[in-house]
């Protein structure tokens, strides 16, 4: 189309899609382009749970009732 672009961000899953997201409310004039449909690839067989956080979550868990730990566990 001609149009020119601050940031082209290549695939609509999970990451793309907040690269996307963060250089858009940075006022960046973005694009993202995906192959298929938005996150089909990789991110359609994820957890849908952020790595880093569910260790700090189960800390968070045990400090506060056993119980509730045993249902995240």
């Amino acid at each position: 189309s001609g149009e020119e672009y601050d940031v082209l961000v290549i695939g609509g899953g999970a990451t793309g899609a907040g690269v996307a997201l963060d250089s858009q409310t940075r006022g960046l004039k973005t694009a993202l382009v995906e192959l298929d449909d938005f996150s089909s690839g990789t991110s359609s067989r994820s957890t849908k749970l952020i790595h880093g956080g569910v260790r700090y979550l189960q800390a968070a868990i045990m400090k506060a009732d056993f119980e509730q730990y045993r249902m995240v566990k």
